[in-house]
């Protein structure tokens, strides 16, 4: 082989439309329902994005974790992973806010993502539980 040669991967995405319902389990509420962007990239994860009135989110997903940023009057940036302590902040107009994030239950098939979390600061402690339900006819594997 040639010194002057060079193996180059190509990764190819896939981007679509679907229906998502974003459903926080503590509340009992749904935040989002309607459609959403999806977006996948075999080296990335697969990305949803979705959007209303008030509220702009996006979830980074794979087999071992996420990212969830979402934005409205803060803007909150929020890495997760299942029994592992990580990082997140928010961003207000006062400034940011560091947190730190610990995960208790991630779960992720190709329909569904579930996310149990506790976000801290300092001596505060505040805990979450989300589901995203994504109705897609194609399935991805999440990496």
């Amino acid at each position: 082989m040639n010194g002057n040669m060079r193996c180059v991967t190509v990764f190819t995405c896939e981007k679509m439309t679907n229906q998502v319902h974003l459903f926080d389990k503590i509340s009992n509420q749904t935040l989002y329902k309607g459609e959403a962007i999806i977006d996948f990239c075999a080296n990335e994860g697969l990305l949803v994005s979705f959007s209303n009135n008030t509220h702009r989110f996006e979830w980074r997903i794979w087999k071992k974790g996420l990212v969830i940023r979402s934005e409205s009057d803060v803007l909150v940036n929020l890495t997760l992973r299942l029994n592992s302590q990580t990082k997140g902040h928010i961003e207000t107009e006062f400034g940011q806010i560091d947190l730190d994030c610990h995960t208790s239950h991630y779960d992720v098939d190709e329909n569904h993502i579930e996310v149990k979390y506790s976000l801290i600061q300092g001596n505060e402690e505040q805990e979450f539980h989300f589901v995203l339900y994504i109705n897609k006819e194609d399935t991805y594997a999440v990496n």
